[in-house]
């Protein structure tokens, strides 16, 4: 059995964020109240758990997710484009301080729900961050470059 590289798995992982960062964006510009990615029965709307105030709600509610997706997308087409570990350092940074976010809402606003957001939503953004520090970490060291 072939060994992968440990930077094969990082493009994988990349290109994977990519796709689902992307479909993220058309649904939550193009088709927010539509059924997200066809089979989740709530739309985009519906399962960030997004509920418009009123006013500027609506801006505010795409504004900031989108925000998080696009600064994502950039950052992994420029690690893709280039192989270089700033961008990586920076994906390490901006998804500790996602992770770090979620830790403190959920002590300021109580437990945690398990549905399906808890699955495409908060359960990702806990393994994202020590994913990407892990790789990096491993990169970093030419002597073991594979699994």
């Amino acid at each position: 059995m072939k060994s992968l590289s440990l930077n094969k798995i990082l493009d994988l992982f990349i290109f994977g964020l990519l796709i689902v960062m992307g479909l993220t964006v058309i649904y939550s510009v193009f088709i927010p109240n539509s059924r997200f990615l066809l089979f989740f029965d709530e739309s985009y709307l519906d399962l960030l758990a997004l509920i418009d105030t009123g006013g500027n709600g609506k801006l505010n509610l795409l504004t900031y997710p989108l925000s998080l997706y696009l600064i994502c997308a950039v950052t992994c087409i420029g690690y893709l484009r280039t192989k270089k570990t700033k961008y990586l350092d920076f994906l390490v940074l901006i998804w500790t301080t996602v992770l770090i976010a979620r830790i403190i809402s959920i002590f300021a606003r109580g437990g945690v729900v398990v549905d399906i957001y808890f699955y495409v939503g908060i359960l990702p953004e806990f393994i994202i961050a020590p994913f990407f520090f892990f790789i990096r970490n491993k990169i970093n060291r030419p002597s073991q470059d594979s699994f």
